[in-house]
């Protein structure tokens, strides 16, 4: 049976990145980064940057979900390393959401529109950090929004709920069962919950 293949782990955001040292010591494949840092209003031309791992990327556009997922479909098509991709991050941070439309060359305005341009060349697979407190419960919009988008495209969604073991375990877990997985085989991690299946056979 053929291997789901991913080239590398993206951490986006800052609640990913938490998880960067462990990540980099138990995983196979390489660990990126993305982040995204806010310009000192006190210091005068200081922009916005976004961070892909060791390189700065100055960033004018205002901070939000239009505009910054238009700044990332630029930084996407122009990195190779971006495609096949396991994408970790909190779906309650601005960046992460922006991400998904970037990733799937969606307009955020209009994510009820029918697919155009589907990409079947890159397999990519989305991962949520369940959203700390009482921000869970104030994004289910937003979190809605996101499972809509990935569910046209068919792109392998998971939900990590933390239990007894912590985040880092899980993902750990997940990541190691996951990268070595065939199609057509079960997925079952204590912990995962898989929202979206690319392959009807390919579920929990």
């Amino acid at each position: 049976m053929q291997k789901a293949t991913y080239d590398s782990i993206l951490l986006l955001g800052n609640h990913a990145n938490l998880f960067k040292k462990e990540l980099n010591t138990f995983i196979k494949l390489p660990v990126r980064t993305l982040s995204f840092k806010k310009k000192q209003s006190y210091i005068e031309n200081d922009p916005h940057q976004l961070h892909l791992d060791q390189v700065s990327i100055d960033y004018n556009g205002n901070y939000n979900l239009e505009e910054l997922s238009f700044a990332l479909s630029v930084i996407i098509n122009h990195n190779k390393s971006l495609q096949n991709i396991v994408v970790i991050g909190d779906p309650s941070e601005l960046l992460y959401q922006a991400f998904v439309f970037a990733k799937t060359n969606q307009n955020p305005n209009m994510i009820k529109a029918e697919v155009q341009f589907p990409n079947r060349s890159f397999s990519d697979a989305f991962v949520f950090l369940y959203p700390v407190g009482m921000v869970a419960k104030n994004i289910r919009k937003e979190i809605s929004q996101l499972i809509y988008v990935l569910k046209k495209f068919k792109k392998n969604t998971f939900l990590i709920r933390p239990n007894t073991s912590s985040e880092a375990e899980i993902l750990q877990k997940m990541l190691n069962v996951f990268i070595d997985i065939n199609e057509g085989s079960e997925f079952r991690v204590n912990g995962v919950e898989q929202l979206i299946s690319s392959q009807a056979h390919f579920s929990t």
